[in-house]
């Protein structure tokens, strides 16, 4: 009965750990990773200043060419079409590559 008992308790303290601990799946993905980690006033929208911390975002053409809306911000949208279109892919040249 004793064993029992503290297994049941070890069940009861150590599965809310294991989930609190992320395990199992759920949360943020690598991309928003990378836009939660530049954005660093956390008004949801990279500004220039801010694009420095990502890969070549912060060149003049590359962000106008992804500020669709024109207000020298990149939302997370914006943002996320800039990652799938990344240098590391065949769908973007960086400027200084043409």
């Amino acid at each position: 009965m004793k064993i029992l008992t503290t297994l049941f308790t070890l069940i009861i303290i150590v599965l809310p750990a294991i989930s609190a601990a992320g395990f199992g799946g759920g949360g943020r993905g690598y991309e928003d990773g990378l836009f939660w980690s530049a954005d660093l006033d956390r008004n949801e929208r990279i500004d220039r200043d801010e694009a420095k911390a990502v890969y070549n975002l912060a060149e003049d053409t590359i962000f106008a060419r992804y500020d669709k809306n024109g207000n020298n911000t990149i939302n997370r949208p914006e943002f996320m079409e800039f990652i799938q279109q990344s240098p590391w892919t065949d769908k973007f040249v960086h400027p200084r590559d043409q």
